[in-house]
């Protein structure tokens, strides 16, 4: 496993899998304005990867994910047009978060709070330990989402759970938050990374090509009429069909063996 550090970031690489750890235990993994742009500079490099085929986005240590974002560093974000600038940047960060065209799991390992569950939904799946808990505390510091979250956590959870949890400020557990659907899978405590990167391996060992068109597919048709959600899907489907590791998986099948994927 290789791994890189840029100041708050670690990324590490193992085979096709990266995985991406927010690494601020001092203020437990909070995210500020110097950590949203190394992610971003981080995503530069994950966007250009054609080896890609899963990231595993977590944070450090086993009791929190992220607590948020970092109010002290953020007090130097005056008024309200410095405030919605640093919104909308962030809005753009983690929009390509959600648009890497390989699948993003977040390894969920311990308290989720404000901005954390902002980040969390950001990603594709969602794995969560049992000790994980969500706080969707932005309204208690007299503020709102400002990350993308009104939007995502409605298409996640409908209208009114998302007003709910939002107006409230609650605290979900972690099979809370996989009953109303935030959470994808609860695994038992000190294990959310490690079933991530399973997770990650698994998806990662099938053809490349269908990895990045699947992925294509459903951010596509996530809120296209159907009739356009079905042309991109056909589409999109014309290229894995006509592709070399679909050749390949028909003359593996009827050979009986393993297929050797070719990316193309």
């Amino acid at each position: 496993m290789s791994a890189k550090s840029a100041g708050t970031l670690r990324v590490e690489r193992a085979g096709a899998v990266a995985t991406v750890t927010i690494e601020r235990p001092e203020v437990k993994n909070a995210l500020d304005p110097e950590t949203i742009r190394e992610l971003g500079a981080a995503l530069t490099t994950l966007e250009d990867d054609e080896e890609l085929l899963a990231v595993v986005l977590t944070g450090a240590g086993d009791e929190v994910f992220v607590a948020g974002g970092d109010l002290k560093a953020l007090q130097r974000v005056e008024g309200a047009e410095a405030g919605r600038r640093m919104a909308r940047l962030t809005q753009r960060v983690f929009a390509r978060l959600e648009a890497l065209e390989v699948p993003v799991i977040a390894a969920i390992n311990g308290a989720t709070l404000g901005g954390g569950t902002e980040i969390a939904a950001a990603c594709d799946i969602r794995i969560a330990a049992e000790t994980a808990s969500f706080g969707f505390k932005q309204i208690h510091m007299g503020i709102m989402p400002a990350w993308g979250l009104t939007s995502r956590l409605l298409r996640m959870v409908g209208r009114s759970t998302a007003l709910e949890l939002l107006l409230t400020g609650r605290t979900l557990t972690a099979r809370e938050a996989e009953a109303i659907g935030f959470v994808d899978h609860v695994v038992p405590a000190g294990q959310a990374k490690k079933a991530a990167r399973e997770l990650a391996q698994a998806i990662a060992s099938n053809p490349p090509l269908s990895v990045r068109l699947i992925k294509q597919a459903v951010q596509g048709a996530r809120e296209a009429p159907s009739e356009a959600a079905g042309a991109l899907e056909a589409a999109l489907f014309g290229l894995a069909w006509g592709s070399a590791d679909h050749d390949e998986a028909v003359r593996a099948f009827f050979d009986k063996r393993a297929p050797r994927w070719r990316g193309r």
